[in-house]
This record gives C-alpha cells, sequence and structure tokens, in this order.
C-alpha cells in the first residue's frame, strides 16, 4: 500500500493511504485539518501530563492531535481493530516519535472475545457484524470490554474519551458499566451514524449519571443539549460527563452547567449587563475598525436601513465576541443575537441581514439556518448581478473576510464570500460532492478573493474527477 504523511495543525504528522478516493488522505489534504470542530475543542481541553482514551482511532487524527498535547508525561491509549488501519497508526506514532501511546488493535463492546469486522474502502465506516454477514470483506478481531482494560491497565484518572464506534456505542456502555461508574472524563462520542440520529445515548449516559452537551463552535464552549429540540442536521457529536468534571471545565471557561441555565439568574445578569454596556458594542465601535466597515461606515451614518433589531443584534454579537467576557455572557450575547436575526422572519432577506445570520447561526452551531441562509443571499446576489444593497451595518458571512477589503467592488467581494461559505458550509468536505461544485469554486478563484484550501479544493476536484472519467 502506497502512503503519505500528512502534517495537520499543531503540526502533528499522520500517515494515511495515498488515495484520493479515500476519506481522510483527501480531507487532510483539503483542509490541513480533519473537518470536525470538536477537535479544536480538544486541542484547547487537553493540558500536558493528562490521560485520554481513543476508541476508533482510525489513522489516528484524534489519538496523536491528544499525544502531542499531553506529551511524554501524558498518556493516550487508542483501540482499532482494523490491523492495516493499525499498522498506519502505527506509523503515525513513529513518524511523531511518541512513546506516550499504547496501541491495541482490538474492538471495545460489551464483552472480551471476538467478532467479525466488516471492511469498507473508507476505514472509518469499519463496523462489527454479528448476524448475516455484509457483502463486502471482513476480519476476525479481538474484542474487549472498557471494563477489561480498567483492570489491565489500572487506569486512574483518565480526563477524556472520544467514541467513535460506527454504532457500537451502546455495547460499549453495557461493558464499561464499572470504568463510567469508577473514573469522570469528558466524553466526545458520535450520535448521527449516517442520516440517522442515535439520541437514546443522552439517556443511556444520563443513567449513568453523564450530563450530555453540544458545542457552540463560536466559542469553543459546551451547553446543555436539549434532547426535546430537533437537533441540527449537521450535528455529529456530543459531548457528555459527570457533575464534578462539569464543574471543574465550568471553572476553565470550557462549559456551562445545566443548573446555572435553569436558574435564570445569569439571563438576568446579561439583561442587566447589555442594558448598561449598550453603547459600548454598536457597530460604529466594532465593525467600522474593519476594513469594509471603514469603507462602508459613512453611509451606514446617514442610512435610513439601520432597524433596531439589527442593530441589538449586532451588538449582542459583539458582546459574544469580548473574550474579556466570562463565557456565560459571551454565550448569552451570541444567542441573543441569533434569536433577534430570526425574528426578523421575511425581513431578514433586506440589506445583507442574510449575510450577519449566516455568520451568527454557524456560530452557535445551527449550521443548517446558516446554509439555508448563505444560500439564499447567493442566489439573490447572483440574479442581481453583484448589485446589492449594503446601505445597512452587517456582519460578513465568514470571519475571514473581516480583514478583506472588498476594494471598489462590494459586490464582487460578497459574491466571493457567499459563494465561498456554501462551498464550506453544504458539506463537510468537497470528498462528499460531485463535479456540479467545480463551477463554483472556479467562480471563487476567479473573483481574486479565494483563499488557500479554495484553491487547494479546485485542484482536487479537478484531480479527483478527471481521474475517474480517465478510468
Amino acid at each position: 500500500m502506497r502512503t503519505r504523511t500528512l502534517e495537520i495543525a499543531g503540526g502533528v504528522r499522520v500517515v494515511v493511504p495515498y488515495s484520493l478516493n479515500l476519506l481522510t488522505p483527501y480531507v487532510l489534504i483539503e483542509q490541513q485539518d480533519w473537518f470536525e470542530d470538536e477537535i479544536g475543542f480538544v486541542r484547547r481541553l487537553l493540558r500536558p501530563g493528562q490521560q485520554a482514551i481513543d476508541i476508533g482511532a482510525n489513522y489516528g487524527v484524534y489519538t496523536l492531535t491528544m499525544a502531542k498535547i499531553v506529551g511524554p508525561t501524558g498518556a493516550v491509549w487508542a483501540f482499532e481493530p482494523a490491523s492495516s488501519t493499525v499498522a498506519l497508526l502505527a506509523q503515525g506514532i513513529s513518524a511523531n516519535e511518541f512513546s506516550q501511546v499504547v496501541v491495541e488493535c482490538s474492538a471495545i463492546s460489551s464483552a472480551c472475545g471476538t467478532a467479525r469486522l466488516a471492511l469498507n474502502d473508507n476505514a472509518e465506516f469499519n463496523s462489527l457484524v454479528r448476524d448475516e454477514l455484509p457483502a463486502v470483506a471482513t476480519e476476525t478481531v479481538p474484542v474487549v470490554t472498557l471494563d477489561d482494560c480498567l483492570q489491565r491497565y489500572n487506569w486512574n484518572g483518565i480526563d477524556f474519551m472520544k467514541i467513535d464506534a460506527e454504532g457500537e456505542e451502546t455495547n460499549i456502555i453495557a461493558g464499561g458499566r464499572r470504568f463510567l461508574a469508577e473514573c469522570s472524563p469528558l466524553i466526545l462520542y458520535e450520535v448521527k451514524a449516517g442520516p440517522d440520529f442515535h439520541l437514546e445515548l443522552v439517556s443511556e449516559f444520563a443513567r449513568l449519571g453523564f450530563e450530555s452537551y453540544r458545542l457552540i463552535p463560536g466559542l469553543d464552549l459546551l451547553v446543555p443539549f436539549d434532547v426535546d429540540s430537533k437537533p441540527d442536521d449537521y450535528l455529529l457529536n456530543l459531548f457528555c460527563c459527570k457533575k464534578d468534571r462539569a464543574a471543574s471545565l465550568a471553572e476553565m471557561g470550557l462549559l456551562i452547567d445545566a443548573a446555572t441555565i435553569k436558574a435564570g439568574t445569569d439571563a438576568r445578569r446579561f439583561e442587566s449587563f447589555y442594558q448598561s454596556h449598550r453603547n459600548e458594542y454598536t457597530w460604529d465601535r466594532r465593525l467600522s475598525t474593519m476594513p469594509y466597515g471603514a469603507s462602508l461606515s459613512s453611509l451606514w451614518s446617514t442610512s435610513a436601513g439601520d432597524s433596531a433589531v439589527v442593530s441589538d443584534a449586532l451588538a449582542c454579537y459583539a458582546i459574544s465576541q469580548d473574550a474579556s467576557l466570562d463565557s456565560f455572557m459571551r454565550f448569552r450575547g451570541l444567542e441573543a443575537s441569533f434569536q433577534l436575526l430570526q425574528s426578523l422572519n421575511d425581513e431578514i432577506s433586506k440589506y445583507l441581514r442574510l449575510s450577519t445570520l449566516t455568520r451568527v447561526a454557524r456560530d452557535y452551531g445551527a449550521r443548517t439556518v446558516a446554509l439555508s441562509a448563505i444560500k439564499q443571499l447567493l442566489h439573490t446576489i447572483s440574479l442581481l448581478k453583484g448589485r446589492i444593497d449594503a446601505s445597512e451595518p452587517f456582519l460578513t458571512p465568514a470571519k475571514r473576510f473581516d480583514t478583506i477589503s472588498p476594494g471598489a467592488s462590494i459586490g464582487r467581494w460578497m459574491l466571493a464570500a457567499s459563494a465561498e461559505v456554501v462551498e464550506r458550509l453544504q458539506s463537510f468536505s468537497s470528498f462528499y460532492v460531485d463535479d456540479s461544485t467545480r463551477s463554483r469554486l472556479e467562480l471563487i478563484a476567479t473573483l481574486g478573493f479565494g483563499s488557500e484550501e479554495m484553491n487547494r479544493r479546485l485542484q482536487l476536484v479537478k484531480t479527483r474527477f478527471d481521474v475517474q472519467r480517465r478510468e
């Protein structure tokens, strides 16, 4: 098998198969990192000397990232059942010169023994099978339990655990009741497999004292997950932990616990703060310092387009971006901004409010809302051939464009921004799309505001689909 060593964020080297037809190498070349927001949170979470477990380590994107952070005084245990995948994981460990990783070529489930592992072309989707054998190739693999490993490895003080086991999560919980009773890690677990959500896992963890949280991407913050609300279509993972770990994470500014949300006292504290400090967060103090805001501020000052709701939404968003404030105040600011923008209903399509909604919704973790908004804006700009009404203050649809001057054509600049954000939001990677995305990537390149990643995407799409045509 030909392999390739790719470097991702933090200087971590990952060894993968050398093929653009496989998910992991494609994504790491395209984004120079993994596509999940959660990996950024893990980088912020872990500290040197800590201990972590990776169940479903695959080629080691998370394992190697965690090992880099915890360092030689820490430890990472990685479980990956597929022998060919483990071989590349071992090469990745060697490429990084790590001594703090223990690799076990086993699956984790409800009982020790053996099982058949269905081998997908993309190793991320390998899964245990116990009934009728699938049409794909299989491999017999050892199976262990968390409780067995607790005793064998003498685990004590595990800080973090990731579970990505393609539907095996319930069995992992069943085989780890002693582990989950004695240990108190923060757990990252997959809650969506294919098109289906497995929200029963929230209840299963809750019965063992683990409350579930979702990540707020724009703040790198965990907040309680509401199992009664419809999850965002793009939600893949949740976190869970016991109350003691939640308390320590809250002290670090990484989590807001359910009790704080339910009490409502901090909501009143936010409202009081907002009323007292609103003038410190108005658009003329915040947006006018950015290249696009500087060129438009005089127009905004004289325009009648600026509505009170939009002004409040922009001010609340500015509060969420103030790193000097505590995590709850920032979260409430982001939440208030999102709710205000949604309250505009049909009025949201005026001026560039859809751009503002895209930015706020994506930061809040409402990716489906963000994608719908930016698609609508891109369609409108395309119909109007770049003629837009920028007479009301707005947020760019992505942070990258905050620092890019629109130059002589605000319409061309916003068209480029909208096209790039659609490209980022519609799928986790261009690996998942067909050749039709090429026209949008070519448009982005032509407009002259594209990022290096958009250039890489275009080249990857061209290479991948041109090769397929020749074959």
